[in-house]
Formats: structure tokens, C-alpha cells, sequence
């Protein structure tokens, strides 16, 4: 798989390989779109397995044989079939002109990696491991090579998908919004209605004209008037 992701360590050196776990969860439909297919010749569903059976099965179904590196039990392609034959059909697959059914797994692992080198081994070194070996220090320092695994931090990264919205959040949007929709609907017809009975009151106050009290005075309140110099220039 070293075209998915394989690393290339080159003889006379010392790798340090630093691992780096990150777990993925997805949701399955209508939330999400992962799905898990079971694959012929690998036990665990993952996108790089499920490409390479792909081009497995278009190499076969063209040329008739299985290319080297890919996995099946078919016998494998001859030198000559594998620079015309299964060149161009792994060229098809990369331009997306045969297609592969490879949907998101709902569960992944995935290994991010980070390589540094050191040279390996030195002169004593090689002079000391060499005959311990069996091998020429010469021999050792052009073959062999040698590399260190380790956890780059002892924890992991976990990224999960999850729902925009549940169920009870769902309820208390739709019931929040229920809320203010009522609320404001019976605001504005309070309020309406406030307006025509101000209106109706307004116009039943127009229509009322003031009445007149004529009084007929006595002669006495007259006479009275007169005397009191009411009426007196």
C-alpha cells in the first residue's frame, strides 16, 4: 500500500517514525452519508482498501490478470501487460473515467506519520554489528537499514460529526417560535383593537352638539339685578 500511504526508508540511515492516532465518527443517513461495504480481502471497511479492490476489479475485467501490488488471487500481469495494459487502465481510474463506489466509512482510523533521518551506521558501529551479523561492514552500510516506531503524543484526536439539531431541540425551536408567533399576533390585535375603539370614540364625540338652557328671570330677580348695578352704566 505504499501508494495509499506507505512510507520509503533508504538504506544507511536510521528512521524515526513519529505516529499520530485520529479516530473519525460519521453519521450514518439522512444525518450523514457514511457507509460501510463489505470488502472481499480486507476484514475492516477503509476508503484506501475499498480504492484499491476498485482498481483491482478494473485491471482484471480489461487485462485479464491482476496487477502486482493490488490484492486478489488472480495470477499477475506479465511485464509487457503491465507497461500497455494495466498502465492505461490505473491511468482511467485516476482521471476518473472508470469509476469507484468508495463511500465515507461511519468509523475510521487514520495514522498521520512524520519522518526524520539520521545516518546509519557509522564506522564503529558497522565495524562492531557487521561480522556479529555475518556481513561485510561494507555490505551493511549499503543493505540494511533501520527505523524507530513511536507515538508522537501519548493520546489521540477524536473528530465526530454530529447533528446540526435533535429531537428536543427541534421541539424547543418549533415551540419557541410558536411562541413568538402567537404572542406578537395577539399583541397587534390588542392593539388594533385599541385603535378602532380610540377611533370610535373620537367620532362618537363629534357628533354630541351642546345644549342651550334658557332661563326666563322673574321681575323681581330683574328689578334685583338692577338695584345690585348689575345692569347700571
Amino acid at each position: 500500500m505504499m501508494d495509499t500511504q506507505g512510507i520509503a526508508l533508504a538504506p544507511g540511515n536510521h528512521a524515526f517514525i513519529a505516529v499520530k492516532q485520529i479516530l473519525y465518527e460519521n453519521h450514518v443517513p439522512p444525518w450523514g452519508v457514511c457507509q460501510d461495504l463489505q470488502l472481499e480481502y480486507y476484514d475492516t471497511y477503509t476508503l484506501n482498501g475499498c480504492y484499491l479492490e476498485c482498481r483491482s476489479k478494473h485491471v482484471l475485467r480489461n487485462c485479464s490478470c491482476r496487477s502486482y501490488d493490488l490484492p486478489g488471487t488472480e495470477p499477475s500481469c506479465d511485464p509487457p501487460t503491465m507497461f500497455t495494459c494495466v498502465k492505461a487502465v490505473l491511468d482511467q481510474v485516476t482521471r476518473g473515467e472508470l469509476k469507484c463506489n468508495c463511500p465515507v466509512p461511519c468509523s475510521m482510523t487514520s495514522y498521520s506519520t512524520s519522518v526524520s533521518y539520521a545516518g546509519w551506521p557509522n564506522i564503529h558501529t558497522r565495524d562492531f554489528v557487521g561480522p556479529s551479523l555475518g556481513m561485510e561492514p561494507s555490505y551493511l552500510g549499503e543493505n540494511a537499514v533501520v527505523f524507530s516506531v513511536y507515538y508522537e503524543k501519548l493520546n489521540y484526536q477524536k473528530i465526530r460529526q454530529l447533528k446540526a439539531m435533535d429531537e428536543g431541540q427541534l421541539s424547543s425551536n418549533i415551540g419557541g417560535m410558536m411562541g413568538l408567533f402567537i404572542g406578537a399576533s395577539l399583541l397587534t390585535l390588542l392593539e388594533v383593537w385599541e385603535y378602532l375603539w380610540q377611533r370610535l370614540k373620537g367620532l362618537l364625540g363629534q357628533n354630541r352638539r351642546p345644549k342651550t338652557l334658557q332661563v326666563q328671570a322673574t321681575p323681581d330677580d330683574q328689578n334685583g339685578g338692577i338695584r345690585n348695578g348689575a345692569f347700571y352704566k
